[in-house]
């Protein structure tokens, strides 16, 4: 069962609100020297749109929020970091239904950064070597309703940076940021709910077919070489919010790619050049996943396990996170990352085609 919701005034809102930060950078590489010396501040500017009750998801999700903020942070290493500004989008879901609410909020996004590798100016900056960067967030907060116009925060949020092996280096920013802020909800609005059947969940499978290309580097300052991906699934909506998937996954890397790869891991390793690597461009791998299902938009996380793998520098298994978005019944986009671990593989862009296509509402 569901519930439909009319305000008194009014249909839907927007919110503003502004975050102070203070925090410090995660040196999870000893060779990452600069790291040592951030002393790390910004501000946020964001701008949410309140759910109006007008689509069943809004009720699935207990009425959440979802915008767009820009960010600037300073490192407090000039030389070597600089600064970044970011621009993201994410969805802020709401736990409970007190006066005083805990909330939750993901995204993700662009990030610019004034400062990145360069191998003879800025060498020690091994964590940023492109300009433009992928951005990840992630924030816990307490929301404290002092009016209905005025609500103060207290965060605990963390940020991470990545190209997506788009340049080298790539080891990547991380770090965590406490937080204060406040919210101005310009017209406040009164919601009336009343039942009704207005989520159903669906019994079908549905099968997906999905192409991906990619763009990659192995070398610093290298040409980039593009990458493929191939896969097949059969997905079950098991609840509400989510569906199970199960399905394979075929990747084919440019010829000098693993080429370049195999010089790495000899080199790596102390191998003698005489070592025979196999320089096969292909893999299949197992997969299993979820996805949360948000309207038309849906957040993938993937794991896999490699059946075909003849390259040795690669780990046994990968993980993939995405974000899909459903055009039609039958054809969708999807944005995702794959990686080893911490290591970055590569950053996917592709499009599918689904059949008995499943969803929570329209």
């Amino acid at each position: 069962m569901g519930s439909n919701v009319v305000y008194a005034q009014g249909t839907s809102t927007w919110s503003y609100g502004l975050n102070p930060y203070y925090g410090a950078v995660l040196k999870y590489k000893e060779q990452m020297k600069q790291l040592e010396f951030t002393d790390l501040y910004g501000v946020e500017l964001y701008a949410n749109k309140v759910a109006d009750g007008s689509k069943a998801w809004h009720h699935l999700y207990n009425y959440p929020q979802w915008g767009v903020a820009a960010s600037y942070f300073n490192y407090g290493v000039p030389n070597e970091l600089g600064w970044v500004t970011s621009l993201t989008t994410y969805l802020d879901f709401t736990a409970g239904k007190k006066k005083h609410k805990w909330r939750i909020n993901i995204g993700t996004g662009a990030v610019y950064s004034s400062k990145t590798f360069e191998p003879v100016t800025n060498e020690e900056n091994t964590a940023i070597s492109s300009k433009i960067s992928y951005v990840l967030r992630g924030t816990i907060h307490k929301e404290f309703q002092l009016n209905e116009q005025y609500y103060f925060n207290v965060n605990l949020a963390f940020r991470h940076y990545s190209n997506g092996r788009l340049n080298m280096p790539n080891n990547g920013m991380n770090y965590p940021i406490i937080g204060v802020g406040l919210r101005y909800l310009p017209n406040p609005v009164v919601r009336k709910s009343v039942e009704g059947n207005s989520v159903i969940k669906e019994p079908k499978v549905r099968f997906s077919l999905r192409g991906s290309m990619a763009w990659r580097e192995v070398w610093e300052i290298d040409e980039k070489q593009r990458a493929y991906s191939l896969g097949v699934y059969a997905a079950k909506q098991v609840s509400k919010f989510n569906s199970v998937l199960l399905g394979v996954d075929a990747f084919r890397y440019d010829q000098e790619s693993i080429e370049k790869s195999n010089i790495v891991y000899r080199d790596k390793e102390g191998l003698d050049e005489s070592e025979a690597l196999d320089d096969s461009t292909d893999q299949v791998a197992i997969t299993i996943g979820t996805e949360l299902l948000i309207s038309k938009v849906s957040v993938i996380v993937q794991a896999g396990i490699y059946v075909h793998k003849p390259q040795v520098f690669y780990a046994n298994w990968y993980q993939r996170y995405g974000l899909k978005y459903n055009f039609s019944n039958h054809v969708f986009g999807q944005f995702s990352l794959k990686s080893h671990s911490r290591t970055a593989d590569m950053i996917e862009f592709g499009a599918g085609f689904t059949i008995l296509y499943s969803a929570i509402s329209k």
